[in-house]
């Protein structure tokens, strides 16, 4: 199967390093997924190392775009109708990922806090630690959009996962050179039953940490009503809307109170009694 693969790139590219280069920016296959089909193709140490740069070089392209328009994108993606929904989900995921990498919380319980570092060093180190594991779902796509809802500088950011990306590279570099050739496609099948258990434990995890989360949420708010209405009041302010209740008779008799959002701007159209 490996060999299909990078006969399929080679045909496109006639050139093995600029192959490993094109296949290291595609998503989720990236440096990670290029290094093992290098497995298939080098067996000498210098060619395994140069294609180790060629494809850190091809993972590094992505870093700083994702950075500078990973949140702005799902912001705008926000305010559309048909992908809203998506972009809060990428959202609350990426900032899932981002507390993952670097919990304050975590690293100052227990008093055990390093006075001396910084707190952009310590989200560079988490950052860093989470690209520099070469596991699938930690390369520099993911990455970079975990470092844009980091809140700090984003050339700290770009660095972090670009070295990352290099510790990464060196250790399945390591991994590819002294695999038996034989084994490459092994290793291939191997990576991607990985990949799809790691994002299967992510997937539950993360559905176990937001239940959790919403109980203590309901719980500080003091009841489910109370927790909807905050997150529609979020909402509305991030997306520039106005909040207004509405109340109605049904034919039982029957009263009924309707929160919602309101794109019209102009107060002079909605009742002030109604604006929340």
């Amino acid at each position: 199967m490996i060999d299909t693969i990078i006969d399929f790139f080679r045909n496109l590219t006639h050139n093995d390093f600029l192959t490993l280069y094109i296949i290291s920016i595609i998503p989720i296959i990236e440096l990670r997924g290029a290094i093992v089909f290098m497995s298939g193709m080098f067996t000498s140490l210098t060619d395994m190392i140069a294609g180790m740069f060629c494809c850190i070089a091809g993972s590094t392209t992505v870093i700083l775009p994702l950075l500078l328009i990973t949140r702005p994108l799902i912001r705008a993606m926000k305010r559309t109708k048909w992908f809203s929904k998506i972009a809060k989900n990428m959202e609350s995921n990426l900032a899932d990922r981002a507390t993952s990498a670097y919990d304050e919380e975590s690293a100052n319980k227990g008093g055990k806090i390093k006075k001396k570092m910084s707190t952009d060093a310590k989200k560079f180190l988490g950052l860093f630690i989470f690209v520099a594991i070469p596991l699938p779902m930690t390369g520099a796509w993911t990455g970079s959009c975990v470092g844009s809802f980091l809140d700090f500088p984003i050339w700290k950011a770009a660095l972090a996962v670009f070295f990352g990306n290099i510790v990464a590279g060196a250790i399945l570099t390591t991994i590819a050179y002294f695999l038996p050739q034989q084994y490459a496609d092994i290793f291939l099948y191997g990576f991607v039953i990985l990949a799809i258990a790691i994002a299967v434990i992510l997937y539950f995890s993360r559905s176990k940490r937001q239940e959790r989360k919403r109980t203590e949420e309901i719980k500080k708010y003091g009841g489910k009503d109370e927790y909807d209405l905050a997150l529609l009041k979020k909402d509305a302010a991030e997306e520039g809307k106005i909040l207004i209740k509405k109340e109605y008779i049904d034919e039982n008799g029957d009263r009924h109170i309707v929160i919602g959002n309101d794109n019209k701007k102009n107060e002079e159209i909605i009742d002030k009694d109604d604006v929340i």
